[in-house]
């Protein structure tokens, strides 16, 4: 039994690392939101399994282990075929409209290869879930703990292996389990040699050694790359990491690179970008080439825009936080202008280490200046954890036009842009200081600063704000929110800075929100009054309302499928239009794009894991049989279990900063107290006639507390080093993950005397909610927030409550049925006691 524990361990963990790396690979190669369909993908092709298994039950009578073996094996050559593959098959979408068949026939071809490892892995874990049903509480905690350890190991080894590796690594483990499940010693030694020999290839070789290619020309990528310009490329824990030298030439010269040499840091593929500037280090002679010709500025900076702030507060000795800090350009603008203090904080540490060691030469060594400070990590954790006031905290995005394109992002959170957030920047920042932010969707932003300067007291917030816009740069418009109100000077200065006729037409910043005169605003007074009306923010053509941690979904703003023109009537602003515009193509929105996707392969899926069962297989066929509530409670469990997984992925971000990071402490802990705590129900008590409804109860009051309590817990802790608070989410995890794994197999060990294939279907509508739920907590979390979700989802663990009873009395026992009870003599002692489920096989 203990091999077959191991087995179920290591199929479950190899599961989790094909997944995640899928997502990664998908997340660089192609666009974020298709790795959105490789977790669909996986859910379904655990529950088609469940369904096949329900049509063809799994034939527990018989020792199953070759059956384990061959599946195990059939799912590692599955794996090691995927890179090829995804390789070879040209994966651009855009191609549709020249080469639809092949496009097609292209992702279809992917579609499949993708389905078979999912789909083995799902049928491995529900023959041994049907064969040793009474052993359920034991197998789910391997199963979970598997899992658990999957979202673990990936981030120490992504770095050495890229994600490539790793899922060779995956086969390998396949390999490993087929070696456990095995009666053949000769065949377990063979699949064991193999996996170490297969494992060896990429830790000898290292990350680069097996790596997917680019599809899609992100930001001039794939280009790039086939012209030989990729100088590095590294795999960080948080992106992958390409530098791409672009040395200026007259024939490479293009609107957004007229001069200077630099070295392009693509993160994820293109997804978001930035600069190493070259640089010699001569500050002073900087600044007298930028007084005497403001058109030098576009050698060294992204755009004018940059050096507002700077300029406002020179020589004063300012003391400066910059978050995001990438290439330096931000740094270089504040040391240019004599700020005297310099944080810069940047998220991706392979970035930072760049910038410090080989590519500080080449930018002039900003971060070794003595002012200079830099740091490794999020920015809202840092500023809780210091007591430094600013004259200036600046925030540049670093999004790029490709990626707005792809939609990449609409469906992330954004806690740099909350409420909460902003009430962090001004609490940080010195009486006269400034907030300097460069962001897509500026009446977004404003409202919700407006919302942050209300509720921290403060009046008249629009006499504090200036937004300076371009024509050049309409998705980075130049925000600067001044503590104390703007003054004519000020204003005059910036003005003839920022719009300096040395500056190409196109180049040069206007006012566009001017806080000394009223009437030259392009928004209303209601934008910036801290409570923006609902029927005015109703009636606008962009969701322009603000946001909050718990709802951080900054980007998702669209109303109408159709394309936007820039509406003074209807605040819209052209940069707004510009950037919702450029996800819509050919009318598809591909910021929703994969919302679609996934509600309509949900009911698909919905015909085919409900409807085939019932017409077609025993269980849902046969007189006694609980369909009914069979279908209700695992379906509930599905929905309930990802729903607040989803949410705490998500909700967590804003506390422990890395996505990955979040991703691995959530899933980990999540699956590794919801292991143990199916472990350790037996023991407590807890079965189908007694105890059954403490998980529950349970469940549903540490849900509310977890409500209740998280905003407090996660402000304290906010300041606390990426490890205090990863274990503090962890620990906020828990308890609620104990008592969530308990649940499921309560309820195998109910219908374990359903006619074969029940608990195949069971496991398949748990897989299918688990994708409906996964489509419906995006849903609620962008309408209604986070809270409202999981609340849902302690709804969903009380209608499974309800419907508990009636299932497991609906089930025919086994006491009823002696003259057809056989027992299985391959199954452990343990496994044998009469009453225990498909142990004692009841023959129809």
């Amino acid at each position: 039994m203990r091999r077959l524990s191991v087995g179920v361990l290591l199929i479950a963990l190899s599961t989790l690392v094909l997944e995640l790396m899928l997502t990664r690979v998908f997340d660089v190669t192609l666009t974020p939101n298709l790795s959105y369909f490789v977790v669909s993908l996986a859910i379904f092709s655990f529950g088609l399994a469940g369904v096949y298994a329900t049509l063809r039950p799994v034939p527990v009578e018989r020792d199953i282990r070759g059956l384990l073996a061959a599946c195990s094996v059939g799912f590692a050559v599955a794996v090691l075929l995927l890179n090829p593959v995804i390789n070879t098959l040209p994966l651009d979408y855009q191609r549709i409209v020249r080469w639809p068949i092949s496009t097609l026939a292209s992702f279809g071809t992917l579609y499949l290869a993708l389905l078979v490892p999912f789909f083995l892995a799902g049928y491995i874990l529900i023959a041994v879930f049907s064969k040793y049903a009474p052993l359920i509480q034991r197998l789910y905690f391997w199963d979970l703990a598997g899992a658990g350890l999957g979202t673990v190991l990936v981030i120490p080894f992504i770095s050495r292996i890229g994600p490539g590796g790793l899922i060779v690594c995956a086969a390998a483990l396949g390999l490993l389990a087929a070696a456990l499940f095995s009666e053949s010693r000769s065949v377990g030694r063979a699949c064991v040699l193999l996996a170490l020999g297969i494992a060896a290839v990429p830790v000898i070789r290292g990350q680069d050694y097996i790596d997917f290619r680019y599809h899609i020309d992100k930001r001039g990528i794939l280009k790039a790359v086939r012209a030989g310009k990729d100088e590095l490329i590294r795999w960080d824990p948080i992106s992958k990491i390409d530098v791409i030298d672009e040395t200026f030439s007259p024939l490479t010269a293009t609107a957004w690179h007229r001069g200077g040499d630099r070295k392009a840091i693509q993160y994820d593929g293109g997804n978001q970008t930035s600069y190493f500037y070259k640089f010699d280090g001569n500050l002073r002679s900087l600044r007298s080439a930028i007084e005497r010709d403001r058109s030098q500025v576009n050698e060294h900076f992204w755009q004018i825009g940059v050096l507002a702030s700077h300029y406002l507060k020179r020589d004063s000795g300012q003391s400066v936080l910059v978050i995001g800090s990438a290439g330096g350009q931000e740094t270089k603008a504040a040391l240019v202008y004599g700020a005297r203090y310099i944080d810069a904080v940047e998220l991706v540490p392979t970035v930072v280490e760049l910038a410090t060691g080989r590519y500080s030469p080449y930018i002039g060594n900003i971060f070794r200046h003595p002012a200079v400070h830099a740091h490794a990590g999020e920015g809202r954790s840092f500023l809780r954890g210091t007591s430094r006031k600013y004259d200036i905290i600046q925030i540049y995005s670093n999004h790029t036009s490709s990626s707005i394109a792809q939609g990449s992002g609409a469906m992330a959170p954004v806690y740099l842009q909350t409420a909460e957030a902003y009430q962090e920047y001004f609490s940080h920042l010195t009486g006269n200081g400034v907030l300097h932010i460069n962001h897509y969707a500026y009446p977004r932003m404003i409202t919700t600063a407006a919302r942050a300067w209300k509720q921290m007291g403060r009046t008249d917030f629009a006499q504090h704000v200036a937004l300076y816009f371009s024509p050049s740069e309409l998705t980075l418009p130049t925000l600067l929110i001044k503590m104390q109100p703007w003054t004519p000077e000020e204003i005059a200065q910036l003005n003839a800075y920022l719009g300096s006729a040395q500056l190409d037409p196109k180049d040069r910043l206007v006012l566009m929100e001017n806080p000394l005169d009223p009437t030259r605003h392009f928004l209303s007074a209601d934008f910036f009054s801290g409570e923006f009306p609902r029927e005015l923010a109703e009636r606008l053509p962009v969701d322009f309302t603000p946001r909050t941690d718990d709802n951080p979904y900054f980007a998702e703003m669209r109303r109408h499928i159709s394309r936007l023109q820039p509406d003074p009537k209807g605040f819209l602003d052209p940069g707004t239009a510009y950037m919702l515009n450029l996800s819509l193509i050919r009318g598809i929105p591909m910021d929703e794009i994969h919302l679609y996707v996934t509600a309509a392969a949900s009911a698909v899926f919905v015909l085919l894991f409900v409807l085939v069962p019932l017409r077609f297989s025993k269980v849902g066929r046969e007189e006694g049989a609980t369909a009914l509530p069979l279908l209700t409670y695992f379906s509930c469990l599905g929905a309930g279990f990802i729903t607040l997984e989803l949410v705490f992925i998500q909700k967590f971000m804003q506390l422990i900063g890395s996505p990955l990071y979040t991703y691995s402490t959530v899933l980990c802990t999540m699956l590794l107290a919801a292991g143990i705590g199916s472990a350790s129900s037996e023991k407590l008590g807890i079965a189908s006639r007694r105890g059954w409804a403490i998980p529950f109860v349970a469940i549903i009051a540490l849900g509310l507390a977890l409500v209740a309590l998280y905003p407090w817990i996660s402000h304290l802790a906010l300041a606390l080093p990426l490890a205090a608070r990863i274990l503090v989410a962890g620990l906020m995890i828990f308890p609620l993950g104990f008592f969530l794994g308990m649940p499921f197999p309560l309820g195998i060990l109910a219908i374990a005397h359903q006619p074969r294939g029940a608990i195949a279907w069971a496991w398949g509508m748990n897989g299918l909610f688990t994708v409906v739920g996964g489509l419906a907590s995006v849903v609620m979390s962008l309408l209604m927030g986070f809270n409202f979700a999981v609340m849902v989802a302690l709804v969903l663990y009380a209608a499974a409550l309800g419907v508990f009873k009636r299932m497991r009395d609906t089930v025919p026992q086994p006491e009823a049925l002696p003259a057809r009870v056989v027992v299985d003599a391959t199954l452990p002692p343990e496994a044998r006691r009469p009453g225990m489920g498909t142990a004692v096989q009841a023959r129809r």
